[in-house]
């Protein structure tokens, strides 16, 4: 049977999405519970948007828990076509786009940005200087995860500044928002 990881809160609580464990490396259910209560109430009604999407978890769990929208991100057309599957099976307002969350942008402003990159990954400087372009609101918290060992940040974005970092054992969160 495939591993599968369980929506914690809101209005999908306790539904699960199967993961390939081949595919898929998702964030601790820890980790992604210490995410949403940094987020807090700032997820009723934002325009949320997970890279590397994976499952697609961040993207539902922030649908659950409030999200006027989500749009998930992901080179895996596997992992796209069983989001969309889920989307529709839950009713849940899920976009799912197959690509590269180094070049897609959605087209609308955005108010979350939640990123998950793979163990392996070492582009965390364009991953932030691409999300850097995408239309974010006034209030736009972008989240990235990455290697606690690791400073993976020396760019200098136009609009996002380091506002915190959250440490989940081995896992670190750094939350960017705007400069002002």
């Amino acid at each position: 049977m495939s591993p599968s990881l369980r929506i914690t809160a809101g209005t999908l609580r306790g539904r699960r999405l199967i993961v390939s464990p081949r595919d898929v490396r998702p964030t601790s259910e820890r980790a992604r519970q210490g995410y949403f209560n940094i987020v807090g109430e700032r997820i009723r009604g934002a325009r949320f948007v997970d890279l590397f999407a994976g499952s697609g978890a961040f993207a539902f769990e922030a649908i659950s828990r409030g999200a006027a929208s989500a749009i998930a991100i992901d080179t895996s057309r596997k992992n796209i076509a069983e989001i969309e599957s889920k989307a529709k099976e839950w009713n849940a307002a899920v976009k799912a786009i197959a690509g590269d969350a180094l070049t897609v942008r959605p087209n609308d402003e955005v108010d979350l940005v939640y990123a998950d990159p793979p163990y392996d990954f070492d582009r965390y400087d364009d991953l932030l200087l691409a999300v850097d372009k995408f239309k974010l609101s006034g209030q736009a918290l972008v989240a990235i995860e990455h290697r606690r060992k690791r400073e993976p940040f020396t760019a200098q974005p136009q609009h996002l500044v380091e506002k915190r970092r959250a440490e989940y054992g081995e896992v670190w969160i750094t939350f960017f928002g705007r400069d002002r």
